[in-house]
C-alpha cells in the first residue's frame, strides 16, 4: 500500500503525518510525502537577469524546503522510510498529479479543523483533494477521543467497501465499529407527492412503517458486517445524512468516520454538495472518504 501525505509545515499537516505514519506502520504500506512549492511569476523577457536571478532564488529554496523536510521526516518517523516529492504549483493539483504518478492507494491532507462559518466555505486543499482524487482520502484532524470508528453507508452497492474499510481500520486502531445509515423521513414524505395535485400534504410513513423500514435497515448493515467478518453495531438515525453523521460522531466521540463516495470523474467530479464532501466539512474528526470504483461521465 502507498500512502501519500500532503505535508506544508503546519501544524495541521503535521498531524496529518502523524496519522500517515500509523497508517503506514499498521499496513506495512510505503509512506511518501509530497510538498508543494509555489510558483513565482516569471519576470518579462527584456530582465533576463532577474529572470536567472529568480531561478537561482527557486533552486535555492526547493534544495532548503527538500532539507527542511528530511529533518521533519527524521524526527517524526525515526527509521521508518519515506519518500519526498517536492513539487511547484498549485497545491491541490499538484498533490492529485503527484498522487497518479507515484501510484497512490491513499492520500492523507490535513484540515485546520475550524468551527462555525470558516468550516462552511469551500475551497480549501483538503476539500478539492476529496473531491477530484482517484484514490481515497484521509482528512486528519487531531484525535480528541479514541475508541469509536463511524462508518456511514446509504445501503446502495456503491457504500459497500465503507464497511469492509471501516472493519480494517478498527483492527489497526484497536477501536469499536459502529455502522450507521441515516433516514430523513421529511425527504422520503417530500417524494411521496411528486407529481401530486398542487397543495397535496406530504405523507410521512406511519411509526409501525418506520419500525419496519428501520428493522430491514439494521438487518441490511448486520449482512455487510458479517460479509466482511466484522463484528459491530448497526444504528439507524434519523435527519439529513451529512449532519446527522457528523452529529452522531461527535455524540460518539468517535475519532474517525469512514464515507463512500462514487469515485466519478470529468465534469460529475466537479459538482458540489456530496454528503461525503459535508461530512468533511461538518465533522470534528478525521475523516476517511471510501472512493469506489471510477464512473465515467
Amino acid at each position: 500500500m502507498k500512502i501519500l501525505c500532503a505535508y506544508d509545515f503546519s501544524d495541521a499537516s503535521a498531524e496529518a503525518l502523524e496519522q500517515a505514519k500509523a497508517e503506514a506502520k499498521s499496513t506495512g504500506g510505503t509512506l511518501g510525502l509530497c510538498h508543494v512549492m509555489p510558483v513565482l511569476h516569471e519576470a518579462e523577457p527584456f530582465f533576463s537577469q532577474f529572470k536567472q536571478a529568480a531561478a537561482l532564488d527557486v533552486t535555492a529554496a526547493e534544495a532548503e524546503t527538500r532539507r527542511a523536510i528530511n529533518d521533519k521526516v527524521r524526527s517524526v518517523l525515526g527509521e521508518q522510510p519515506a519518500e519526498i516529492f517536492v513539487e511547484k504549483g498549485v497545491p491541490y493539483a499538484e498533490i492529485l498529479r503527484r498522487a497518479e504518478t507515484w501510484g497512490a492507494d491513499l492520500v492523507v491532507v490535513g484540515s485546520h479543523g475550524r468551527g462555525g462559518i470558516a468550516r462552511a466555505l469551500l475551497g480549501s486543499v483538503a476539500e478539492r483533494v476529496v473531491r477530484h482524487a482517484h484514490v481515497s482520502v484521509l482528512v486528519a484532524r487531531p484525535i480528541r477521543a479514541s475508541g469509536v470508528v463511524l462508518a456511514a453507508t446509504d445501503l446502495s452497492v456503491a457504500s459497500l467497501p465503507v464497511v469492509d474499510a471501516a472493519a480494517r481500520a478498527v483492527e489497526r486502531r484497536n477501536a469499536r465499529l459502529v455502522v450507521v445509515t441515516a433516514v430523513d423521513w421529511s425527504y422520503a414524505a417530500l417524494g411521496s407527492i411528486a407529481g401530486a395535485p398542487f397543495g397535496a400534504t406530504p405523507v410521512v410513513p406511519p411509526p409501525e412503517t418506520q419500525i419496519e423500514v428501520r428493522s430491514a435497515m439494521r438487518e441490511t448493515m448486520q449482512r455487510e458486517l458479517e460479509r466482511v467478518g466484522a463484528k459491530g453495531e448497526a444504528q439507524v438515525i434519523d435527519g439529513s445524512p451529512a449532519s446527522a453523521i457528523a452529529e452522531q460522531a461527535e455524540t460518539l466521540g468517535a475519532e474517525l468516520v469512514v464515507v463512500g463516495t462514487h469515485g466519478r470523474t470529468g465534469f460529475a467530479r466537479l459538482a458540489l454538495g456530496s454528503v461525503a464532501e459535508r461530512v468533511v466539512r461538518a465533522a470534528a474528526c478525521s475523516v476517511l472518504v471510501v472512493r469506489s470504483g471510477a464512473e465515467k461521465s
